[in-house]
């Protein structure tokens, strides 16, 4: 407690006179009073804030453990996703691998089947059967263009029936039974593809003989286009490109029908072999032969051109049984085993 008046001097730079500051002793106690007030109620608060804080240091360990547990379980829980992602895509992977091995193996079963189905139209060609309008669209539909991409085909599967199927059963079961089944149909079907092969070269030599089938190239060149569907169309022959002026050599005996201009077809010639058998040679630069003209296999007709509709100098060539266009190939050279 202050007992006694106090005063304050207060003196400014220069020549100002000192000011003098009177507080009494109630207002000094005041002020004493008021400061050791706040000082009380501060550290009052300031000791509450401390026992909350032991209280919390007390409760936030369990709660920090806690928190350390649920951090590794959670990374534990990561880290075992990661292992099932990886373990579902190898065995995906897996599962592809032998979907398009599967594929592979039934693809090559069907080219077998489509070379098989080719055989016996051609068989009836040269057994001198009619060939029916059936026969004749069915060459079409199953001719295969040489000198494209690898083969396509197979059987389209349904994943998720793929799936469950492969798990029913063991991989290697699975593998043995797709490799036995289909490599045995394959080999079966070229056994009998070459058992085939043997009658057709016997009835070649017979319709050779006896109806002037056409045989062999009719010009030299590279196959620059293929009998069957082309860009939306049907091409009825193969085209061979070489220089304009290369010789055009007739494919068999016969006799000139037609020589003259053919829109798309320019210069064009048709020879008829006698029986059902005739051919047709198409974009010409000049003719070495008249309508009429009795001509034998290997006589030049013509010479290659570039007239009517083409992209380049070329012989169009054609091989048509009662009227209808066949693939030539089983007449120019044996088809390859």
């Amino acid at each position: 407690m202050i007992k006694h008046d106090h005063t304050f001097v207060i003196i400014p730079e220069g020549t100002k006179a000192p000011r003098r500051i009177h507080v009494s002793k109630k207002v000094m106690n005041v002020i004493l009073y008021t400061v050791l007030a706040l000082l009380s109620a501060g550290f009052v608060r300031l000791v509450f804030y401390a026992n909350e804080l032991i209280q919390l240091r007390r409760v936030a360990g369990p709660i920090q453990q806690e928190n350390r547990e649920l951090h590794a379980h959670t990374r534990a829980l990561i880290t075992e996703r990661d292992a099932i992602g990886y373990s579902k895509d190898s065995l995906l992977n897996e599962i592809e691998t032998e979907r398009v091995a599967h594929a592979r193996r039934l693809s090559e079963v069907t080219d077998e089947l489509e070379r098989l189905e080719n055989f016996v139209t051609d068989l009836k060609i040269l057994a001198g059967y009619k060939l029916s309008k059936q026969d004749a669209q069915k060459l079409r539909s199953t001719e295969v263009e040489q000198g494209t991409e690898g083969g396509r085909g197979g059987v389209e599967i349904d994943p998720e029936s793929y799936f469950e199927g492969l798990l029913s059963i063991s991989q290697d079961t699975l593998k043995a039974t797709i490799d036995v089944e289909a490599l045995s149909l394959a080999q079966e079907l070229r056994n009998k593809r070459n058992n085939l092969k043997d009658l057709r070269d016997f009835l070649e030599k017979k319709a050779t003989l006896l109806e002037g089938r056409p045989i062999g190239w009719p010009t030299a060149g590279e196959v620059t286009s293929h009998f069957g569907p082309r860009k939306g169309g049907f091409h009825s022959g193969i085209d061979i490109g070489n220089v304009i002026g290369t010789p055009v050599f007739a494919t068999g005996d016969g006799v000139v029908t037609f020589k003259g201009y053919v829109g798309a077809y320019g210069k064009m010639i048709v020879i008829d072999h006698g029986t059902q058998f005739s051919t047709a040679y198409a974009h010409l630069s000049r003719y070495g032969v008249e309508t009429g003209d009795r001509i034998e296999r290997g006589d030049v007709i013509g010479y290659v051109g570039s007239t009517g509709r083409t992209t380049g100098p070329h012989l169009h060539y054609e091989v048509r049984v009662n009227g209808v266009p066949v693939n030539p190939r089983p007449y120019i050279e044996k088809e390859e085993d």
